[in-house]
């Protein structure tokens, strides 16, 4: 479980720590990308921030606006550290043991189609 210290108003891949996988997870987000992470235990979609201004791209994410009010809420805690982790994939406990005979449909194609059905 990484951690950081609450900075700015998104969340800042260089400023997690612990967990290099998930910095690097974010920082190769493509625009408007989602990811789920646990904050705090929990789980918060957000969205890479297009970049700067001056054409810097930028390694930071901000909620979606579900979960913008919880994000602010968080923004009273600046500078405290708090847990970060990327949000598990959930798996069918009934069709796990069906993945290694539909082989077929083991496609990335498919994949970004229906997971999270």
């Amino acid at each position: 479980m990484a951690t950081m210290i609450l900075r700015d108003e998104v969340l800042r891949a260089r400023h997690i720590e612990g967990d290099p996988e998930l910095a690097r997870a974010i920082r190769s987000l493509s625009p408007d990308e989602p990811i789920v992470l646990r904050i705090e235990g929990q789980p918060m979609r957000f969205r890479m921030v297009r970049d700067g201004a001056t054409g810097q791209p930028t390694d930071a994410i901000s909620p979606d606006d579900p979960e913008a009010a919880t994000w602010r809420h968080l923004q009273t805690r600046r500078g405290a550290t708090i847990t970060v982790e990327r949000e598990a994939p959930r798996t069918d406990p009934y069709l796990l043991p069906l993945s290694a005979t539909l082989t077929e449909w083991n496609s990335p194609e498919d994949a970004a189609a229906y997971d999270g059905l």
